[in-house]
């Protein structure tokens, strides 16, 4: 069934979400309300929702406040599409909405889905299991420690007095210790969300490591079910053209999944010394004058290209794996 058919047999709902309530706007008439972004407010969500094969809910998200409504609409067998918010806010500018409030919003994101649904530009949200969202939260818990010894250890260096040096390595020791914990608690919880096999898939391609092999399964989870394209702009690295008349600009990547564009990169670091279809092809680029970070961003392209390749034909990594 192609988007365009599910268009005519669907019908979008827009919801704008906020911490303590959803505003919902749905049917052909837009009839709006707002519920309260809870257990109870989810359950009369569902009273006021066609049938789930009939529907399509739209959100932006809103710094996690999303989270809860998208997993019960999914556990309720509801397709969600999450929508990109500054795509959304300017889609509203165009349609002559200057104003901004929750309702709008609301009309606004419907429209939006109605729009740009069947056109391909947006695509339904993969679902994850409880186990999975646990798994998700807990590397985002590990992010953060990581994020905390990085800054206690930059301010080492930036101290001469010895009694604040031995308080941030009380400090680093504490969160290394709880980072080792949490270690443990996501090898188990990948061992039972049967994500560890992919994972370690992952890990033989030279220069994805363990914490970038673990980010892969969880912010990737479209690996091996789209295209190379797909995942490139996913991921944030497929360049867009700025061309006006005879005006032509640099080609720069925009939007994406910023922290596991940030993990690659550093596993690209790795791949183009140790990797040799990596190393072979930065070398070619820098050769014929790249910028560094131009070869990166390509390095990083092919890279996911290798693993898209492995996850879709369910293959292992081989050393001339994409090496031309």
């Amino acid at each position: 069934m192609t988007q365009t058919i599910e268009k005519r047999n669907n019908e979008f709902v827009g919801i704008d979400v906020a911490k303590g309530k959803l505003d919902i706007c749905l049917g052909e008439a837009n009839k709006r309300s707002s519920i309260s972004n809870s257990a109870q407010g989810f359950k009369e969500l569902k009273k006021s929702l066609p049938e789930p094969n009939r529907c399509i809910v739209v959100l932006e998200p809103t710094g996690g406040y999303e989270k809860e409504v998208i997993a019960y609409l999914q556990k309720n067998s509801y397709k969600v599409v999450l929508a990109n918010a500054l795509r959304v806010r300017r889609y509203a500018e165009a349609m002559g909405f200057l104003a901004k409030n929750d309702p709008i919003d609301s009309y606004v994101i419907k429209s939006f889905g109605e729009d740009l649904f069947p056109k391909g530009k947006l695509t339904v949200l993969i679902t994850k299991s409880d186990d999975f969202r646990k798994l998700e939260m807990w590397l985002n818990r590990s992010r953060q420690l990581v994020k905390l010894i990085t800054s206690e250890k930059n301010r080492i260096d930036k101290t001469t007095d010895k009694d604040i040096i031995k308080s941030i390595e009380r400090i680093i020791r504490g969160f290394e210790k709880e980072l080792k914990s949490i270690d443990s608690k996501l090898v188990k919880l990948s061992d039972k969300c049967q994500l560890s096999k992919q994972a370690t898939k992952y890990k033989q391609v030279k220069g994805i490591g363990k914490v970038c092999a673990n980010a892969l399964v969880i912010y990737l989870p479209e690996l091996g079910k789209i295209n190379h394209g797909q995942i490139a702009a996913l991921v944030g690295v497929a360049p867009y053209c700025k061309e006006s008349g005879k005006n032509k600009g640099k080609n720069k990547i925009k939007g994406g999944r910023q922290t596991l564009r940030g993990l690659l990169y550093m596993g690209t670091l790795s791949a183009i010394t140790h990797n040799p279809a990596i190393k072979t092809f930065y070398d070619r680029l820098m050769k014929n004058g790249k910028h560094h970070n131009v070869a990166m961003v390509a390095c990083i392209k092919k890279l996911l290209r290798i693993l898209n390749a492995m996850a879709k034909n369910n293959t292992s990594w081989q050393e001339n794996y994409g090496v031309k």
